[in-house]
């Protein structure tokens, strides 16, 4: 479980940026990573709160501030690829620039499962229905195209609402209530919505990402979703994701209390977290 967050609009207020940072360190604190509309990105492998206090982070959000229409952050709970700066989000290929929360079946070649859904995005110039058909996985997304500004969800979640003239986005409704108030009119991104924003304020909602593939990890194991996987393979679960992910067991951390919380929601309202552990 990552968090991505963000503002889109001319005046986006920094401090409520700093603030969406801190809250979504909580669902991933192994490094900070920034990308806005001029197509510059910066990462930091280290905790969230750390990369605030660093200068270099610091300038460069006060530079996205003065000069850029919308700034997406992204914080990360590594399942694929060591910790570094290389993998930290956001990611590019070709005209696409992105970040990712979720977990996506991914060929071998990529060190980070979310480099393929960005890769396979430029390839399709674009057409996220055409490259995401077939992929196995869940997701939230933010990405830019070099014009427009993208928000989506695929089994995943995302909340967003307008605040003194701009649009704020995270992964939890929750995080916008304490960073922008009670008083505002919250929303979440429905199965497959997609979301387009432009530098003139415009927002459009597209045609909603449809997928091919059965839900979760039906594709590869033969289930009908990730839920029922996870049930059937109770006593060997961890061997069969560091067999086909390559992880190195000696290097595992436990997952924190929050992830374990949001794990349950995904397997039903299981909870047994024994052997939940990442690479």
């Amino acid at each position: 479980m990552c968090g991505i967050f963000g503002s889109i609009g001319k005046n986006w207020n920094l401090g409520v940026i700093r603030a969406l940072t801190i809250q979504n360190e909580n669902r991933g604190s192994d490094s900070l990573g920034f990308f806005d509309s001029s197509g510059k990105m910066i990462k930091s492998a280290c905790t969230p709160s750390d990369g605030l206090r660093q200068k270099n982070i610091s300038c460069w959000l006060e530079r996205s501030k003065a000069e850029t229409w919308f700034v997406a952050g992204h914080t990360r709970l590594a399942t694929r690829g060591a910790v570094n700066r290389r993998n930290s989000h956001p990611f590019r290929f070709g005209r696409i620039i992105g970040s990712h929360n979720g977990v996506i079946d991914a060929p071998v070649g990529y060190v980070v499962d979310s480099q393929y859904l960005f890769d396979t995005l430029a390839k399709a110039k674009g057409d996220y229905n055409e490259a995401w058909k077939s992929i196995c996985g869940y997701w939230a997304v933010s990405y830019f195209d070099g014009n427009y500004f993208y928000l989506q969800v695929h089994h995943g979640e995302l909340s967003y609402c307008q605040y003194r003239g701009c649009w704020y986005y995270s992964s939890s409704a929750k995080h916008l209530e304490s960073c922008v108030g009670h008083n505002t009119t919250i929303k979440q991104l429905s199965e497959g919505e997609t979301l387009r924003f432009s530098s003139d304020g415009t927002v459009e909602t597209l045609l909603p990402f449809v997928s091919n593939s059965p839900e979760y990890w039906g594709k590869k194991y033969g289930c009908s979703n990730q839920s029922d996987w996870w049930d059937a393979n109770k006593a060997n679960r961890t061997v069969k994701w560091d067999t086909n992910h390559n992880y190195d067991n000696t290097n595992v951390k436990e997952f924190d209390a929050d992830w374990r919380e949001a794990w349950a929601s995904y397997t039903g309202g299981t909870n047994d977290t024994d052997d939940m552990q990442r690479g």
